[in-house]
């Protein structure tokens, strides 16, 4: 039974109201509200008129932090069921606290936690009364002061990007204590779901797949089925009977066998398999599979269904860049071009995460992407965010969440991250999309700069790898993003083979871009400004407009202290790209929005053009997690930029690109992303003088750029090119290619974006 609904939150500053039991409450000389659960606690003071309504309006986001040194107690009461027999129990499930909580069940304390990324699960079947009504408290406290009260060593202060340290002791979202895309947010509260759930006794503690082999030409699949489960004593060491059951359309398979005991491995074969493939490449296909346990007597005692894909996987990757280096994902012996996006923190306050899934996941899978990269400063998600990259094809390299920081090296924060990482290691290995474990965002790269081998780091090179060997043995691991092997920290940034491409952010085919040696592109992105009735949304009137010496548009930059970096940064890409910069505010945001467009099309299409070697690309990013001035594509209300359409064209399975501007003239390149052969017509027109200036009959090979042949243009021309192509299936797609050097006439740009033909979903 769900405990989610309207609890009464009491506060005040940590520490002035002493509260020896919780029955001492009510007569306390403490605020209260009522508030909704999941939440946090800036959204209870909001919906109670204590913080103003909107916290993303303005300024009124600063007002949240007078509330980072205050404690908290939720309060709830529930009528409970029995558990029917002695074969069930009560578990009390909390999905996420954020962060030091004490648990309190009819005024006896039952369990405390320190994690807000990981579950709490309570055994209360001989603590809850029948009858009469059930009380309920949590009790947080102020992550800000406990976190302070805790020792920076001076390994950990040296070799850091931020000054101040307080958030490394807390497992709470990398974010929360400020960054370049969310605000200040140290919040609080009970964020994922509570409830009070009968579980049963004897059960499956996990099934654990994995197709080891694919054989009989890729037909038949060996797979392996690792097994525990808590069993009834009498059956602990007798024979059983295992019935494992498979359907995935008309695909189905069954075997039998004897095993004795709850525990160990089970190895059949899979006749027809449907495999799982990636996007562009394949069917994401899933299998119901059931899993029975019978006795020697033929008495069921165990059964469980779950939802696996099979799919064989490699990372094959070299240390450094190297001849013959590589830095690919191999799934069912294919090699995969992977496009896709950062996915950053849905929203500052994460119990209003799992609401703005569905039109996130909608738009990632719309706009092309087949991987998401759940970057070190998130959260870790839902099982509806996992379950929907399953269900679509779309890839996942999940990040453990630590950024940017130099992490404590001591024994206690090991147990914490150890207890972490087995938790969402359990929680996430069944799903066929997730591809990779990360050790961290940054922190090789980070240590690096500051003059320290991340070699050095025992977090992500003792503690994540002890238990994924213990956990989840067959998904590749890397210890950080980008990750330095020995090699390439003596080498240095020129050297890694996975990399972030951040740089000055000037043009965006300057040599920092088009000389990067990277054979996969982890993160890299472009500012583009939020549409004109977004900011009106988020900036008050006063402030809308300039943006010079602006407070407001300076903190959603996102930026707390005032400083106008990122502003100025968009500011100056439009200046090079055009050669001036707008004044009107409309004209401003459509000339910002064209040169994050080009920025990301560039990206993705440089990388796709060298398909031979390079693995993949993986922008920043697809969704604000609050409304600001960003390198995203949709803001946080949803409003997509320009670049949302040239992404999601740049992204498809197969396209016709140009290759950059090489001895009079460019090369016209198909990308194909897929295991078949693309066969068609293609045309190039000059949208200004509306002339056909190349034309041909292709047919594009599988998994592998296609040269097509040379069109010749010189340094001196500038102009935007129209690329059409139809298949032989009657499919009519285009593209665009922006020939010559800035600057370039943003009104004659407009007139090219105004001619650009529509497509069906456009």
């Amino acid at each position: 039974m769900t405990l989610n609904g309207t609890w009464k939150l009491y506060y005040c500053p940590q520490g002035s109201c002493r509260i020896d039991s919780v029955t001492e409450l009510a007569g306390a000389e403490m605020d209260s509200v009522p508030c909704t659960v999941p939440g946090n606690v800036e959204l209870g003071l909001s919906a109670a008129g204590v913080l103003p309504k909107d916290l993303f309006w303005g300024e009124n986001i600063l007002l949240a932090e007078k509330y980072e040194t205050y404690e908290w107690w939720y309060e709830t009461a529930f009528d409970a069921p029995k558990a029917p027999d002695a074969e069930h129990k009560m578990i009390l499930h909390f999905g996420a606290v954020d962060c030091y909580a004490d648990y309190y069940l009819n005024g006896k304390k039952i369990g405390e936690s320190d994690n807000m990324f990981i579950a709490q699960e309570f055994d209360v079947t001989h603590l809850l009364r029948h009858g009469e009504k059930n009380t309920l408290h949590v009790h947080i406290e102020s992550a800000l002061i406990r976190s302070t009260a805790s020792d920076i060593e001076p390994n950990v202060a040296a070799f850091t990007w931020h000054v101040t340290t307080p958030s490394v002791n807390a497992r709470k979202a990398p974010h929360s204590y400020g960054w370049d895309i969310m605000p200040r947010a140290i919040s609080a509260g009970i964020w994922r779901d509570v409830a009070l759930i009968c579980a049963e006794k004897y059960d499956f503690r996990y099934l654990y797949f994995n197709l080891d082999s694919l054989k009989n030409e890729g037909k038949t699949g060996e797979v392996r089925m690792m097994f525990d489960a808590d069993l009834k004593p009498e059956h602990l060491f007798a024979p059983l009977t295992y019935v494992i059951r498979g359907r995935c359309g008309d695909s189905v398979f069954e075997h039998q066998c004897t095993y004795k005991g709850g525990a160990g491995r089970i190895i059949f074969d899979v006749d027809d398999i449907r495999l799982w493939w990636p996007k562009h490449y394949g069917e994401p296909n899933l299998y119901e599979i059931s899993v029975e346990v019978f006795s020697g007597a033929g008495e069921k005692i165990l059964s469980k269904t779950v939802r696996r894909g099979f799919r064989t996987l490699k990372l094959d990757r070299s240390d450094i860049i190297e001849k013959d280096g590589r830095f690919r994902f191999v799934i069912n012996g294919e090699n995969i071009m992977a496009i896709g996006s950062n996915w950053v923190p849905m929203d500052v306050y994460h119990s209003r995460d799992k609401a703005r899934y569905a039109k996130a996941l909608a738009m990632a899978d719309d706009i092309g992407c087949n991987i998401l990269r759940c970057w070190g400063g998130n959260v870790y998600e839902d099982q509806a965010f996992f379950d929907f990259c399953d269900e679509h094809g779309i890839m996942v390299w999940q990040d453990f969440a630590m950024a940017c920081h130099y992490y404590p090296q001591t024994n206690t924060f090991f147990e914490k991250l150890e207890k972490e990482a087995e938790w969402v290691v359990k929680n996430l290995r069944d799903h066929p999309s997730l591809i990779l474990w990360s050790g961290d965002n940054e922190i090789d790269d980070m240590t690096t700069r500051l003059g320290y081998d991340p070699g050095k780091n025992h977090i992500t090179r003792e503690v994540l790898p002890r238990v994924l060997e213990r956990l989840d043995p067959f998904r590749p691991y890397i210890a950080s993003s980008p990750y330095l092997s020995p090699q390439a920290y003596q080498l240095g940034r020129d050297y890694y083979p996975e990399n972030h491409l951040w740089g000055m952010r000037d043009f965006h085919k300057s040599r920092f871009y088009t000389d990067s040696k990277a054979y996969f592109v982890s993160e890299t992105g472009y500012h583009g400004c939020p549409a004109k009735k977004s900011i009106e949304k988020f900036i008050a009137p006063q402030y809308l407009w300039p943006y010079f010496d602006n407070r407001q548009w300076n903190l959603h930059s996102t930026d707390q202290n005032n400083k106008d970096d990122r502003i100025m940064l968009m500011h100056k890409q439009v200046q090079q790209m055009f050669g001036e910069v707008p004044t009107d505010m409309d004209e401003y945001v459509t000339a910002s929005q064209i040169c994050q467009a080009e920025a990301k099309k560039f990206f993705i299409e440089r990388v796709r053009a060298k398909m031979s070697y390079m693995g993949g690309v993986i922008w920043w990013n697809l969704v604000d997690g609050w409304p600001q001035m960003s390198d995203a594509v949709v803001d946080y209300y949803y409003e997509k930029k320009l670049a949302y359409d040239y992404i999601r064209r740049s992204s498809r399975d197969f396209i016709i690109m140009m290759g950059e501007m090489d001895i009079w003239g460019h090369d016209v390149l198909c990308a194909n992303s897929s295991l078949k052969e693309v066969s068609g017509t293609c045309t190039v027109m000059d949208m200004d003088s509306r002339e056909i200036v190349f034309e041909k009959e292709f047919c594009a090979a599988p998994n592998a750029n296609t040269n097509l042949g040379r069109l010749n243009v010189m340094y001196s021309q500038q102009g935007m090119f129209l690329i059409r192509w139809k298949l032989e299936d009657g499919q009519e797609h285009f593209n665009t290619y922006l020939y010559g050097t800035p600057a370039y006439s943003l009104k004659q740009y407009q007139g090219w974006l105004a001619a650009l033909p529509k497509e069906k979903g456009d």
